[in-house]
């Protein structure tokens, strides 16, 4: 019965609200969390480029095609046409 001793249910919950869950979720945070680039927007696309061609060499298309979006997106910018 699930209700036998609610203390031990207790103990397995996670935590959901607080400085304690968002350091409980960050610890466990995926690989492919992206590092903050600095520079200017033509510096960040050639990073975000040389990312995914890293990405690639490594067999990770997937991780590659989302750096390639990110490049993109600071392409626009650093021309001025940051529309969809």
């Amino acid at each position: 019965m699930p209700f036998d001793n609610p203390a031990s249910s207790r103990a397995r919950r996670q935590l959901r609200f607080g400085k304690a869950a968002q350091q409980q979720a960050t610890q466990g945070a995926p690989a492919r969390a992206h590092p903050k680039v600095n520079g200017s927007a033509e510096q960040r696309h050639a990073q975000w480029l040389a990312r995914a061609g890293e990405a690639e060499r490594a067999g990770d298309a997937v991780e590659a095609e989302t750096c390639r979006q990110y490049a993109e997106h600071w392409f626009r910018v650093a021309h001025g046409r940051n529309e969809p």
